[in-house]
Order: C-alpha cells, then structure tokens, then sequence
C-alpha cells in the first residue's frame, strides 16, 4: 500500500494554558470593567453586597443563554455551591431588597460610559449611530404579577405558520403577559477594534401601578438624547418607529437620523401630492438631508426634503 493513502495519528491537543487561570483572569476584567460601579455601589451600601453584585453578573454571563433562563433559586446555587442555594438565594434577596440603592445607579453608569465613547470617537473624527432597538419580554405563564402586560409574542407567531399538509392554525396576533424594553446602542466604525457600547435600556408596563405608554417610554429617551448629544450622532431607526408623532418629533429636535420606512405608508410631498415615500426622492440630488426612506424590497431612497406629515394607514390606498 503507497504510504498516502496512510493517516497519522494525531496527538491529543492539550492547552498551554490552565482553564483555572483563564476563568481568573476573565473575572478580573469583568471586575474592572465594573469598577466604576462598584465604586459608588461601594459608598451606598454594604461590602458584602457589592461582592453579589459582581459574583452575580459573573453568574449570568456564564450560565444563561438564549434559550435557557435562570431561576432565582438557580443563581443561588450557582453563587455558593448546589448545597448551599438558599443561602445563596438569600444572598441575593438581600441585595434586591436593599433600599439604600436602585436601578437609576446603572442607568448613569451605562450614560456615563457611552457619554465618554462618545467624545472619544468625535476626538478621533468618527460619526458614531445611535441604534434604537425595542422587544418584548413573554411570561406567558405568569398572570398573577400585576405588573405584566400584554405584549405580542413572537414565539406564538412562529409556532402558529401555517404548515403545508396540517390544520390552519389560528388567524390573528396572539397577546401573552411579559413587558417591553427599548434600548439605544453606540456603534463606532471599527467594530472589531472598537465594539458597541449600551447607552441606555429600560423596561416599561402597559398596566398596574406603573403602567406607562410607547409613545411616553419613546419620547423621553428621545428627549434626553436630543439634550445630552443633540446632533453629535446619527440615529438609526427599524420600522417599528415609522409614524407621523415621531417623524415630528425628530424633525422638531432637527436631528441626524435614518427611518426605515413602511412601504403601505404614503406621504405628502411639497405639492400636497400623496406618493409612495420612495417615489418622492426620485430623481432628487444625492445631497446630504434630514430624512431617509426604505421601500419594502430594502432599496434606499436619497435624503428629502419635501416630506411635511405622513398619512395615516387607514387612509392609504
């Protein structure tokens, strides 16, 4: 037999590093990445409840997924050892339960630190995007909390396609309690060298004691964007902000934006014509401008100037 056709066996690949070693020095960037943090934690409540915080965050990045959660008992277990969960759970209780800080002290450090990527990136002469994002959170399950609301659920609108060869499943969208979010990420040029950084993300209600509305949650993250950045950043925007309230709203703070556009929405041009959004920069100039449109086949359409209010949808053709 010609000696090609022979394999070598090859030798197992062993590490030239120590897994124990890698895990501590992860969990040391992790810490000075929340320095910051825990510093004004540090001031507010006990040592020993700063320790939580961090285990605790060490906890979520190693254990949770996209598919799987973790319950509170879990993350008990998780902090101690399987043995100790309640203690660790009662660790954990303690933390939330304390008065002596709230949710608004990571709110300032996720602004502060995407405040300072910010002129980081205008020293560099960078134009960095503002990327808005929303969704929902489904405890479809849960409807004792009084605080869920109803929210569309996606995973609902997967299951129920319609399958060739089985029943049709039921029409419509399907509403289950959970809570909605929006979030508002930095993105720079470069993302290898310089990833996105968190600027904001909140949780909002439809009902209970602190029910609240889109259009509220959207305008006042708009507004403290408008008055802390102005038009340092471009924002960019997915079809789900596509309507007449916050195409004034952008245009009143006269800020830098891209809106990807609903192709059955129409607009009314400087003639008072109504027209498709991607019929009204036909032809137009490749000038920089205020506004961008989308049609549906993800074409895009040159900046316009000649958009002054959107029809709305029951009035469209």
């Amino acid at each position: 037999m010609s000696s090609h056709y022979l394999t070598c066996v090859e030798h197992p690949q062993v590490p030239s590093y120590q897994a124990a070693d890698i895990a501590q020095g992860v969990y040391a960037a992790l810490a000075r990445f929340l320095a910051p943090l825990l510093i004004e934690l540090d001031a507010a409540i006990d040592k020993r409840l700063v320790r939580t915080v961090l285990q605790t965050v060490a906890v979520i990045l190693t254990f949770r997924d996209r598919v799987n959660g973790l319950l509170l008992s879990e993350m008990g277990g998780y902090l101690q050892t399987p043995d100790k969960a309640p203690a660790g759970t009662k660790r954990l209780s303690r933390l939330l339960h304390c008065t002596k800080w709230s949710a608004e002290l990571i709110r300032e450090y996720l602004w502060e630190r995407a405040t300072r990527r910010l002129h980081t990136w205008q020293k560099a002469g960078q134009e960095p995007l503002a990327i808005w994002d929303e969704s929902s959170w489904e405890k479809p399950e849960s409807i004792a909390p009084e605080e869920y609301g109803p929210v569309r659920s996606s995973k609902a609108n997967r299951l129920t396609r319609i399958k060739k060869g089985y029943y049709t499943p039921p029409h419509g969208p399907i509403f289950v309690p959970g809570l909605h979010w929006l979030a508002v990420i930095l993105v720079g040029r470069n993302q290898q060298d310089d990833p996105p950084e968190l600027a904001s993300m909140g949780w909002w209600t439809s009902r209970g004691p602190r029910e609240s509305f889109k259009r509220d949650e959207h305008g006042k993250l708009l507004l403290q964007l408008a008055l802390q950045w102005g038009r340092q950043v471009i924002h960019v925007f997915d079809q789900g902000f596509a309507s007449s309230f916050w195409l004034g709203l952008l245009l009143a703070f006269t800020l830098r934006f891209v809106l990807r556009w609903k192709k059955e929405y129409q607009l009314l041009d400087a003639q008072g014509n109504r027209r498709a959004a991607w019929k009204l920069a036909r032809g137009k100039s490749r000038s920089f401008g205020t506004a961008v449109a989308i049609n549906g086949s993800g074409q895009a359409c040159w900046p316009c100037q000649c958009v002054t209010r959107i029809i709305p949808r029951s009035s469209c053709g």
